[in-house]
C-alpha cells in the first residue's frame, strides 16, 4: 500500500510539473498578461464600422465573443469617409463600410499586390425621418433631391445628416448628382442621436439616417424614436407614374420597392488568415445572417427554417 501510495504522488508531482511548464511557456507582455496567437477564431484585432451601422456590428460581435472567448474585437465607430481615409493610410486593416472602394482608391493596395477579402453581409435602408408634427406621414424622393440641389421645396425646411464625411450624405449627393451642398437647407452634426433628437426638437427637418438606428435604437434613445414619424418614400422607377410610397422594412428591401438601399460589407486588407477573416467569415454564415434577420436589417443569405410536420397527432 505504502509503495502504491508513492507512486501515486511521485505521477500527480510529474503532472503538476508538466502543467507549470506549460502555463510558464506562453508569452506574456510587460504587464503580465499573456498573449494570445491571432487566428480565425483568437487573438486582437480593431473593427473600424461606419457610425450609419453601429447597432448592428455590436449585436453580432456580442454573439460572436461569447463563442469564441479568447476573440477580442475591438469596434471603433467613425464616419465613413474617415474609414476609408484610414484604409488609404494604412492606419486601419479591417472595416465595415457601405460601399466597396473605388477602382482610384483601390489602386493603393493593387500597387502594393495586395488583394482585399471584401463580404457582403446585409441589405441595409436609408430612412427619412420627421417629428410627429407633420402632418404628412410620406414624402416624394424627388422632394428630397431638389433641397441637396438647392431648389426650395415648401414642405422640407432642412435635411439633416450625421456627419459631413457620413455614407448616408455621399450616397444622397450621388442620388442627386452633386459635388457641392447648397449654402442652405442641409445640416450635417457629429452623431445619429444628433439628428434624431434635432428631428424629434424641430418642425420641418428630415432626418436622413441609417434604418439600424431606428430597429435598434439604444434604450436612452427611445423616447425620441417613438415621438418620430419614420417617413414613406415613393419609388417614381420601379412604379412607373403609379404613386406608390413604401417604408424601410425588411420585405421592401427585399423586393426592392423602397428606393433608398445599400449593401453593407466588411472588407479585410489584413493580408493574411487573421481574426478579421473569422468575423467576416462569421457575420456572412448561418449564425451570422440569422442575427442580422432579427435585427431588421436584410441578410445577403436568408436562413432557411425547418419545419416537421407530424401526419398524426
Amino acid at each position: 500500500m505504502k509503495i502504491r501510495n508513492k507512486y501515486t504522488f511521485i505521477f500527480f508531482a510529474a503532472a503538476l510539473v508538466v502543467v507549470s511548464l506549460v502555463y510558464s511557456c506562453k508569452e506574456k507582455n510587460e504587464n503580465g498578461e499573456e498573449i494570445i496567437e491571432e487566428t480565425l477564431t483568437s487573438g486582437k484585432t480593431t473593427l473600424v464600422t461606419d457610425n450609419t451601422v453601429t447597432p448592428i456590428i455590436e449585436d453580432v460581435l456580442a454573439v460572436f465573443h461569447s463563442v469564441y472567448p479568447r476573440a477580442e474585437i475591438t469596434q471603433v465607430n467613425k464616419p465613413q469617409q474617415e474609414i476609408i481615409n484610414a484604409l488609404l493610410q494604412d492606419s486601419i486593416s479591417v472595416a465595415v463600410l457601405s460601399r466597396k472602394l473605388t477602382t482610384e482608391e483601390e489602386k493603393h493596395f493593387t500597387n502594393r499586390k495586395i488583394t482585399p477579402r471584401v463580404t457582403e453581409f446585409a441589405k441595409d435602408a436609408i430612412a427619412l425621418l420627421s417629428n410627429n408634427k407633420r402632418n404628412d406621414t410620406v414624402v416624394k424622393l424627388e422632394d428630397v433631391l431638389n433641397v441637396l440641389k438647392g431648389k426650395p421645396t415648401g414642405n422640407i425646411k432642412s435635411l439633416v445628416f450625421d456627419n459631413p464625411g457620413s455614407s448616408t450624405l455621399e450616397y444622397m449627393k450621388q442620388l442627386a448628382g452633386i459635388d457641392k451642398l447648397p449654402q442652405e437647407g442641409i445640416y450635417a452634426f457629429k452623431t445619429n442621436e444628433d439628428v434624431i433628437k434635432y428631428v424629434h426638437d424641430n418642425d420641418g427637418a428630415i432626418g436622413v439616417i441609417g434604418i439600424d438606428w431606428i430597429v435598434q435604437a439604444p434604450p436612452h434613445l427611445t423616447q425620441y424614436i417613438n415621438e418620430i414619424t419614420v417617413l414613406a418614400v415613393d419609388n417614381a422607377e420601379a412604379d412607373k407614374g403609379k404613386e406608390k410610397y413604401y417604408k424601410p422594412n425588411q420585405s421592401n428591401i427585399a423586393t426592392g420597392d423602397y428606393p433608398l438601399i445599400r449593401t453593407l460589407y466588411v472588407v479585410n486588407y489584413q493580408g493574411r488568415l487573421g481574426l478579421g477573416m473569422g468575423f467576416d467569415t462569421y457575420i456572412s454564415a448561418r449564425e451570422g445572417q440569422r442575427i442580422i434577420l432579427k435585427s431588421g436589417l436584410l441578410p445577403i443569405d436568408i436562413p432557411t427554417r425547418e419545419i416537421s410536420v407530424r401526419k398524426k397527432l
